[in-house]
């Protein structure tokens, strides 16, 4: 909705490109969301059998399969950006803005892994406030405040950067709790 309202001021074809680019980017995203979720049994168990070291290890093999899928998939959208989104649609200024910030988020895919297996070990452990912030993140504090700042200050490019850079948060602030974490569990 904080979508389609900012990109309303852009017309009905930047409605329409960024939810094209929203839909392909939350298909994607739901990848790494299925490998977390198959880490967070082996995470809590690991957790309550107090097996912190093989709690990192899964973690670290978590993230990096993850990273490479997600990777690998980025760069195939990167690679075929017009061809996916012309099977959204054939309007030539949605594909022209739907592209732009479609190569945005291809980007920002390489990132995601971390944000969601941080965000799946800390629920896997019961920690539930750590979780429910970094989970809050992307879609929520980091996306709203900057798809309500970044299109005043760099326009319809500033639209398409919202969520790659949110994403790119939402990778980088987990990083200090995960260190926290371990640091406290060795």
């Amino acid at each position: 909705m904080t979508l389609n309202f900012a990109a309303g001021i852009y017309g009905d074809e930047a409605i329409a490109a960024m939810s094209v680019v929203s839909r392909i980017s939350n298909l994607i995203f739901s990848v790494g969301v299925g490998i977390g979720q198959g880490f967070q049994p082996v995470s809590a168990f690991s957790y309550g059998a107090k097996r912190y070291d093989r709690l990192k290890q899964v973690f670290i093999f978590t993230v990096t399969l993850s990273t490479i899928l997600l990777s690998i998939i980025s760069v195939i959208c990167l690679c075929f950006t017009k061809p996916l989104l012309l099977l959204f649609t054939q309007d030539s200024q949605v594909l022209s803005i739907a592209q732009l910030a479609m190569k945005f988020e291809c980007i920002a895919i390489f990132f995601m892994a971390i944000s969601i297996g941080a965000n799946m070990l800390f629920q896997s452990i019961g920690r539930s406030v750590i979780a429910t912030f970094l989970a809050a993140l992307r879609s929520g504090l980091a996306f709203i405040s900057l798809v309500i700042l970044l299109p005043h200050i760099w326009g319809i490019t500033g639209l398409a950067l919202s969520q790659p850079i949110a994403d790119l948060c939402a990778s980088i602030i987990p990083i200090p709790f995960i260190f926290s974490l371990f640091k406290e569990l060795s």
